[in-house]
């Protein structure tokens, strides 16, 4: 047996054709990958041109979204590249393709179905990233969830709120999105006053009050507009100014307006009215 299998071995190293098919083999492999290598380069600075900021041409996204979504492309690009060849040198090889991509399908699928969330999750980040929908340090609602941005992945994003509590969210799982951050905002303020002063004063006294925060507060684009009277109730009227403030910073000079207004009624000698419950107790 032993002289067998020396026999059939030396004879097979002795032969011409053998050896032309293993370099015939081995020069295809070559071939293609370095075909594989040119072409996935190409690619490469394909996807970069692209996606990098030229004037507003091609594709509008910041240079800090540009650089991870090109990362990202690049890296799916080379997978499926690489995937390719290597289904071409299993070919060269003697290997059967059908055999080799049912089996890749079967896997796949039962990977599929047992990670559909993941992958919602992850297309869902690329769409959010490629779009441009918000970035870390934004101030965002989605859902029940409203804070500040401090973590973006291709699968979750993390948002503290103002407790500093830190929101873990897939992004599957992200809807209705509001962003704070994208454009100026208006601070609306809302100023009951009773029916007992001129109304006309009143009005003046406010709009003075909020020009001086403009003065003072950068955070204001605009000087304030007086939009009159907003509501009538059985306790008084309601005053509304508002103010174009630059994006976030709504919030905090509505607080200014309201310090200064009440400064300044009090300075005049206006109260504020407030509801007031009268009791009456039957004498025993």
């Amino acid at each position: 047996m032993f002289d067998d299998l020396w026999n059939s071995t030396y004879a097979l190293l002795s032969d011409t054709e053998f050896w032309l098919a293993v370099v015939s083999t081995l020069v295809k492999v070559i071939v293609i990958l370095v075909l594989a290598r040119i072409l996935l380069g190409v690619l490469k600075r394909v996807i970069t041109q692209i996606l990098q900021k030229r004037e507003g041409k091609y594709v509008n996204v910041s240079e800090q979204r540009s650089k991870t979504l090109t990362s990202l492309l690049h890296s799916v690009v080379a997978n499926v590249v690489y995937f390719i060849a290597i289904l071409l040198v299993l070919d060269e090889l003697g290997f059967n393709l059908a055999s080799v991509l049912v089996g890749a399908g079967v896997l796949g699928l039962a990977i599929g179905f047992g990670a559909q969330n993941v992958v919602r999750d992850v297309i869902t980040g690329f769409f959010i990233l490629y779009e441009d929908q918000f970035s870390v340090g934004d101030y965002i609602t989605t859902g029940q969830y409203t804070g500040t941005v401090i973590d973006f992945g291709l699968r979750v994003t993390k948002i503290q709120d103002w407790t500093g509590e830190v929101n873990i969210i897939p992004n599957g799982h992200i809807e209705d999105l509001k962003n704070y951050s994208k454009e100026n905002s208006y601070a609306v303020v809302d100023m009951r006053v009773s029916y007992g002063h001129d109304l006309e004063k009143l009005q003046q006294l406010i709009m003075d009050a909020s020009l001086v925060v403009y003065h003072s507060n950068e955070n204001m684009i605009e000087k304030p507009d007086m939009l009159g009277i907003q509501e009538i109730s059985e306790s008084g009227a309601v005053i509304r100014v508002i103010a174009l403030c630059k994006p976030v910073m709504q919030w905090g000079v509505e607080r200014e307006i309201r310090r200064a207004i009440l400064d300044s009624f009090a300075e005049k000698g206006i109260d504020v009215p407030y509801q007031q419950v009268t009791v009456h107790q039957k004498e025993a």
